[in-house]
């Protein structure tokens, strides 16, 4: 495989070698999801902690998912001039420093406060580690690469709940922020020995304020903006169940801590198969505009039943979840590099919308699970159904109107498999 990987690479790692930077964009990804999820099975402990309500300790998860989108948003476009290295080494920086001062925070508010610095950090990892794999492979590779860093980016989601629940045994809740520092520290080491990819030639020379306004001029590609906003919407369900899984396993199911982290890994390892089930199904002659549709079709009968019949038991209820989250695993690898196709020099910038958009639907997801639903269960059943029809209806009038799409209209494959 090493020998293979090294064979892809456009651009040498003569210290890192193909084998670290694979490390490298792996370990990046999965920062954000191991930050979320983590620490969520102390979160129904931390508002007896802080005396505080649930309202209140969700903003720790809110505030650091805004922000990461904010953090995307501005070190995307800074790395098309600067250059990946010197961005991707101060999120690093932040992240690390953010992790620390989570551990220590003495209040909620202090440590809402400082999540912001660990996501700002966070942000720019991941959406110059995503501008990499445009920098490094070519296309026919490319999605190859976001396959594999998909199956392993679910890693993260599997062994935090449980690393988690396994800190929770031994120290409280600050212990999985001195482990996210453990990770942090780690990343800024690989970082310091990475090998710039973006050649001089290639970073775009007007001003800063110019540098930012390129978001604007790659959001303004309507075939780019709308298929990232109906590839991205599985985000709003899959974060509306972060946000309030552990009080649904926890509280309402009472399974426990253990049990929790048990469901949310079954869960998460569901999403292992996402890119692989792509990757058979376009070896067999499945087109970009059938398969989504059918993932569409097959997350809003899963809200239905989740919405209607969740309650009734926590198999049942992760059992819909997971088709959720194959749904949001599968689509992730292919659309990303459908869109890093639209754009030519502006990966970095076309990264961070990509990866904001995520967040930003995210956020949104957080925020509308904390409505006065009738339970959560239900909350994320409706939220599934009512935003991936939304996303149908867009995605449906896309493929009816003129607008271009590379690698989907005239059903051309995404890359050469």
């Amino acid at each position: 495989m090493k020998s293979a990987l090294k064979s892809w690479l456009l651009k040498p790692q003569p210290r890192l070698r193909a084998g670290g930077l694979l490390v490298l964009l792996v370990v990046s990804s999965f920062i954000t999801p191991l930050s979320l999820d983590m620490y969520t099975p102390s979160i129904p402990h931390m508002a007896d902690y802080f005396d505080t309500d649930t309202a209140t300790v969700n903003l720790t998860l809110m505030g650091y998912y805004l922000f990461f989108a904010v953090g995307m948003l501005v070190f995307g476009p800074l790395s098309d001039k600067y250059g990946r290295k010197p961005l991707l080494v101060v999120g690093m920086v932040l992240y690390s420093i953010g992790s620390v001062s989570c551990a220590l925070a003495p209040s909620i508010e202090a440590l809402i406060a400082v999540r912001v610095v660990q996501a700002l950090g966070a942000g720019s990892m991941s959406t110059v580690c995503t501008a990499v794999v445009k920098d490094t492979f070519e296309m026919e590779r490319r999605e190859k690469i976001l396959a594999l860093i998909q199956v392993l980016f679910v890693i993260g989601p599997i062994v935090a709940p449980m690393a988690g629940t396994a800190v929770l045994a031994v120290a409280d809740w600050r212990g999985t922020f001195w482990v996210l520092t453990v990770v942090g520290v780690a990343c800024l080491a690989l970082s310091l020995l990475f090998s710039e990819t973006l050649d001089g030639k290639d970073r775009y020379r007007g001003s800063l304020a110019s540098t930012l306004g390129r978001l604007v001029v790659v959001a303004r590609d309507p075939g780019f903006f709308v298929f990232l906003v109906v590839s991205s919407i599985f985000e709003i369900p899959y974060m509306a169940y972060v946000s309030v899984g552990s009080y649904i396993y926890i509280d309402f199911f009472g399974v426990g801590e253990v049990g929790y982290s048990l469901f949310f890994a079954a869960a998460a390892a569901v999403m292992a198969a996402g890119p692989a089930v792509w990757l058979s199904a376009s070896k067999r002659g499945m087109t970009v505009r059938r398969f989504t549709t059918l993932l569409f079709v097959a997350v809003i009968c899963a809200g239905a039943v989740m919405a209607v019949a969740g309650h009734l038991s926590p198999f049942l209820f992760c059992g819909c979840f997971a088709v959720l989250a194959l749904a949001a695993a599968s689509i992730r690898p292919y659309s990303l590099n459908i869109l890093l196709e639209q754009q030519g020099r502006d990966a970095g910038t076309a990264s961070a919308l990509m990866n904001c958009m995520h967040a930003a639907l995210g956020c949104i997801g957080m925020l509308l699970a904390m409505l006065p639903w009738s339970n959560f269960i239900v909350g994320v059943g409706v939220l599934a159904i009512v935003s991936v029809v939304g996303a149908l209806v867009g995605w449906m009038a896309l493929l009816r109107s003129r607008v271009p799409l590379a690698c989907v209209k005239g059903d051309e494959p995404v890359s050469p498999l």
